[in-house]
């Protein structure tokens, strides 16, 4: 929050936080897969949909959130400040994980309209790459119709780029994160990899040392050599951007790291620590075929 504003919040009965901003006055354990936070949504349960759930309900709520997000002045100030620099970078593929329940959750929708938003504004060929463990059938044809490719395997983030590549990870788990530069490690696929995601300035503020050298170790050696962008935190809906960051690394200052500085082993995250839905947890659930992806 800026020092000229402050924010009043209110939730709505879609389930948002909506701010208003108004002028300061001056003066002198084991993991619980039904809790884990994958991405936007919690998983509290993993049931098949509805069956008065359907494509073209979900498209006429996607209609009016889009136009709701592209005629905000929160819109306005990212096509000014963030949209140019990813337009410049020569994006080449984007990578959304983490989108959540996209069907039944309005955030996940205005998300989604977002990174749409984006793809036409860099007038990005390539189709959007989506996964995330708990979508259902009907997110996944949700996806295809908007011509969205959705990827079958669990990765957990560890994707290569070997092209331009800008993860999208909208509220995602930090240790998602940290396997994405874990990953890409070399300086020539750190050139090659843009991330928006919750803020690393954040994490590194809001962690013990002790926790971010298990969970995000990765984040914190490359903080110092990242170039970060707020995203504006004038958004109507407060819980859907808040405390997201572009983020771009420096890799002129890396190009100066002695070779330690390069060493990667592999993360392992204690049990009682993970944020994710790993491909060995989600290979155990048993959930009907309507709510996963094989």
């Amino acid at each position: 929050m800026s020092q000229a504003e402050q924010q009043s919040h209110v939730r709505n009965s879609d389930g948002f936080i909506l701010v208003s901003f108004k002028k300061r006055k001056h003066k002198g354990k084991k993991i619980d897969v039904q809790s884990v936070h994958f991405g936007s949504t919690f998983t509290k349960r993993l049931s098949p949909d509805s069956s008065s759930a359907s494509i073209e309900s979900f498209f006429r709520k996607y209609t009016d959130t889009k136009s709701d997000l592209t005629s905000s002045p929160f819109f306005n100030e990212i096509t000014e400040k963030v949209f140019p620099i990813l337009k410049q970078a020569e994006i080449s593929r984007i990578i959304c994980l983490g989108l959540g329940r996209l069907s039944e959750c309005p955030i996940s929708r205005h998300q989604l309209a977002f990174i749409f938003c984006l793809k036409e504004y860099i007038n990005l060929q390539d189709r959007i790459k989506f996964f995330d463990p708990i979508f259902s059938q009907l997110e996944i044809k949700i996806l295809q119709h908007l011509d969205g490719v959705v990827l079958k395997e669990n990765l957990e983030g560890k994707y290569l780029s070997n092209e331009k590549t800008l993860f999208y990870l909208p509220h995602c788990p930090k240790q998602i994160t940290n396997n994405i530069l874990w990953k890409n490690w070399r300086l020539e696929l750190l050139n090659n990899t843009i991330i928006i995601s919750n803020s690393f300035e954040s994490i590194l503020i809001s962690n013990p040392r002790r926790f971010l050298d298990i969970s995000a170790n990765f984040i914190r050696k490359i903080a110092e050599y990242c170039d970060e962008i707020s995203l504006p935190i004038n958004y109507k809906h407060a819980d859907i951007f808040n405390d997201i960051s572009l983020h771009l690394f420096n890799t002129e200052a890396l190009r100066l790291k002695e070779e330690q500085f390069w060493e990667a082993t592999e993360p392992l995250y204690n049990e009682e620590n993970l944020e994710f839905i790993t491909r060995e947890i989600q290979d155990t659930l048993k959930i009907g075929d309507d709510d996963f992806h094989n």
